[in-house]
């Protein structure tokens, strides 16, 4: 196949591996198995440009790229595995999504695979048309998020930086008032400080989790139904051992579509760990098959 490979060189996964080197390989893995192979290492901010640009082109076969779930995210919002398949390798941190498609998490094996991979259609996610891949989120964990990033750029590690946002989150205990429709049933009011609505459904394993299915085009829809601090931490406790999906402490529904209203003009939420500010109300639904996946193990 024609290939246009490109790798974020500011992938979080750079810290465990050698850029130049592991780059090398990974290019190397696709040469061996007989791809013509182009190949972008390019910077973060470039990398919308970059997918849009690869996206009409009529001359490749597939794309992959190289980077964490919010490269992926980037690669599908700006239209990458519709017309030709999209490849993905696992150089962030979580790398939830090479978890979900049975990837290995180490990016030279993980090339060797995608390399005679084939090609499978799951589900893609939207809010108000705009997609996401793995999962959103309102409440504190956007706004956990946005701190994080934001100690980042003072070079904090982002482990490091996590934690100390989660403490802050912890003491400021931000909480939304919402009211959630699911598949245009009857109207629930929520106040809730985490609400997290999921492109199928987790498994039930202490995280990082990984989805069961990728192709059921439903929505999980999960409800902290925490009203102070010790009763989330307690949740985050059973969520350790994974124990989340019997606990009293979060409420779980499934739908293909959920519409959110707030008295809030707009919202802060997180899609696949990236930060968004939308005007409300919200609408999540479900595109069936809508995105081509290279998955290991499938035929073409």
């Amino acid at each position: 196949m024609r290939l246009a490979l490109v790798i974020n060189r500011s992938a979080g996964g750079f810290r465990r591996f050698p850029p130049a080197a592991t780059v090398a390989a990974i290019r190397d893995a696709f040469l061996d198995r007989g791809h013509q192979v182009e190949l972008r290492m390019i910077g973060r901010r470039d990398l919308p440009a970059c997918f849009a640009a690869l996206s009409v082109r009529k001359d490749l076969d597939a794309v992959v790229v190289g980077g964490g779930d919010g490269t992926i995210l980037s690669a599908v919002g700006n239209g990458l595995g519709r017309e030709r398949p999209l490849g993905i390798l696992p150089l962030g941190t979580l790398n939830l999504f090479a978890r979900d498609i049975g990837l290995t998490l180490d990016p030279i094996d993980a090339a060797r695979a995608v390399a005679c991979a084939g090609t499978a259609a799951i589900d893609l996610a939207e809010v108000d048309g705009r997609p996401f891949a793995i999962w959103a989120s309102l409440g504190m964990h956007p706004w956990i998020v946005r701190r994080r990033d934001h100690l980042q750029r003072r070079r904090l590690h982002k482990m490091t930086a996590m934690a100390i946002a989660a403490l802050r989150g912890l003491i400021h205990f931000p909480q939304i008032d919402v009211t959630l429709t699911l598949d245009r049933g009857d109207p629930r009011r929520v106040r809730t400080p985490m609400l997290f609505i999921s492109n199928n459904a987790w498994r039930d394993e202490p995280p990082p989790l990984s989805r069961r299915s990728l192709d059921t085009g439903q929505l999980e829809v999960h409800i902290a139904t925490c009203s102070g601090r010790l009763s989330l931490l307690w949740l985050a406790v059973e969520t350790m051992l994974g124990r989340w999906r019997t606990s009293r402490r979060l409420q779980t529904f499934s739908a293909s579509e959920v519409h959110v209203a707030s008295p809030r003009r707009r919202l802060m939420l997180s899609l696949d760990g990236e930060v968004a500010v939308m005007p409300t109300p919200l609408l999540f639904r479900v595109r069936p098959r809508a995105l081509n996946i290279l998955v290991p193990g499938r035929g073409h």
